[in-house]
């Protein structure tokens, strides 16, 4: 409790340094108290000054202590020593404090530490506003909840919102996440993340040892749904140290709503060791056996080795070792022979492609199946081609080539000679565009530099954040 002199000496101090304001008045600042140990009054180049001794400052619900205090005179107050701030759920420690007392805005500096129990932000300087309950940081800041941490050259705090924004360097981890970005928008509330501007993204799967480098503008993260969503340009390259393969994936927008799955959309291309696509759409998932079932749609291409099918729709499973592909739709397939260095056609409405070790073995096409062939002749070892359709026809091969071709019933066709191959014209609909093939090396190449350049981010938002006698 204050004593009578302490009362007294406050009482002088409102009539000389703080005037003192109703506290019920709506067009001024509230009444601000303070009581001290010590106090020493001056008057300097015509100002009011005053020196204080472990001073309490007192203005509604804020509340400020130290172990110095002394007063400008022209509205600002300066605290230094063990300055502890207190305003509603907020804590505020730092080693120096300059104070506004009419704006109730506070600057903060040397080991800054702001809390509210569950959230902590560790600076080397904050600006608080009091009347909107914000904090501004602005040279470098650590941010730190149950769930998250962030760095970042500036930060804003909203404490009533429970809402940070960061900007320039900005990095995000979480459990299974690091993000860089150059913003990011958390709401600590709902567990959402928001980030724009060079995103680099690496996710880790605890369960499968499956890490997700991810490349895009923008990204959206509901870590209580275990979701992300990134756009502009994104680009996804999935490393699985138990499997062969490393995928690579691009598209203008990709989902990864939950462990297991993924959507793209618009302009999708995949690389992987053994095969490559580009569609409009993909949806994929993971079901109960480990194998990876994918859905292409919007006229997808697919290339297996040097073989490319193109079908209105696709489906494709992954099982690790064999890997099934059905088109239906329009289907044409098209793969060189490597004697006469022409393509082979097959076109129809559905086909089931088999491919082991990713390696092609096994393709049937049938409904409406047509088919161009160029075969080497057992009396001469001459080129001769074939035109001709049936029920359905059947491939095997062996080591990327073609080795036996069969034919369902229904068969009916022209055999050209060598010199007569010229007349022997392309199907209906021919497509063969290997320069259009997502090319895996090129592309794993292109990520791994633009992953260095945006997580290689200048040191400039590390600082002491030991807080000392503060914390």
């Amino acid at each position: 409790m204050m004593s009578r002199a302490s009362t007294l000496l406050v009482l002088l101090l409102m009539a000389t340094v703080l005037p003192a304001r109703a506290q019920e008045a709506d067009d001024g600042p509230t009444e601000v108290q303070v009581a001290f140990d010590s106090l020493r009054v001056r008057v300097i180049d015509g100002r009011t000054v005053a020196e204080w001794l472990r001073p309490v400052l007192q203005q509604e619900d804020f509340r400020l202590r130290a172990n110095n205090g002394y007063d400008e005179g022209n509205g600002f107050i300066r605290f230094w020593g063990d300055v502890v701030i207190t305003e509603e759920e907020d804590t505020i420690r730092a080693e120096r404090v300059r104070y506004q007392r009419e704006e109730r805005i506070g600057e903060a500096t040397g080991n800054v530490r702001m809390t509210d129990g569950e959230v902590t932000l560790l600076a080397p300087f904050a600006r608080y506003f009091s009347e909107e309950e914000v904090t501004v940081f602005e040279e470098g800041v650590t941010y730190q909840d149950s769930a998250s941490v962030l760095t970042a050259d500036w930060a804003r705090y909203l404490s009533e919102e429970n809402r940070a924004e960061f900007s320039r360097n900005v990095k995000l981890t979480q459990d299974d996440m690091t993000l860089f970005a150059d913003s990011v928008l958390h709401l600590r509330e709902t567990d959402e993340s928001r980030a724009w501007g060079r995103i680099a993204a690496d996710r880790f799967n605890s369960t499968d040892s499956v890490r997700t480098l991810i490349l895009a503008d923008s990204l959206y993260r509901d870590a209580s749904k275990d979701s992300v969503r990134v756009a502009g340009m994104a680009r996804l390259l999935q490393i699985d140290p138990a499997g062969p393969d490393t995928l690579i994936l691009q598209a203008a927008l990709i989902e990864v709503p939950r462990s297991g799955t993924l959507i793209a959309q618009d302009s999708v291309a995949v690389a992987a060791s053994g095969y490559a696509f580009r569609a409009d759409s993909l949806h994929s998932i993971e079901n109960a056996a480990g194998h990876t079932l994918s859905s292409l749609f919007g006229n997808p291409s697919t290339w297996v080795e040097d073989t490319q099918v193109v079908a209105e729709r696709m489906r494709m499973v992954d099982s690790g070792v064999r890997d099934t592909l059905r088109a239906e739709g329009d289907v044409f397939v098209a793969t060189p022979d490597s004697l006469s260095g022409r393509i082979n056609q097959l076109s129809g409405q559905a086909l089931l492609a088999i491919m082991i070790s990713d390696s092609l073995r096994f393709l049937d096409i049938r409904e409406q199946a047509r088919a161009v062939l160029f075969m080497e002749s057992e009396d001469d070892g001459a080129t001769v081609g074939f035109n001709g359709s049936g029920d359905g026809l059947r491939f095997n091969f062996r080591n990327g080539e073609l080795e036996r071709v069969a034919f369902y019933t229904g068969v009916e066709g022209t055999y050209y000679a060598e010199d007569l191959l010229d007349q022997l014209s392309n199907l209906p609909g021919f497509i063969f565009s290997p320069e259009s093939r997502p090319r895996r090396q090129k592309l794993i190449a292109d990520f791994w530099m633009v992953w260095f350049e945006r997580t290689a981010r200048p040191s400039s938002n590390t600082f002491d954040t030991s807080c000392g006698q503060n914390c």
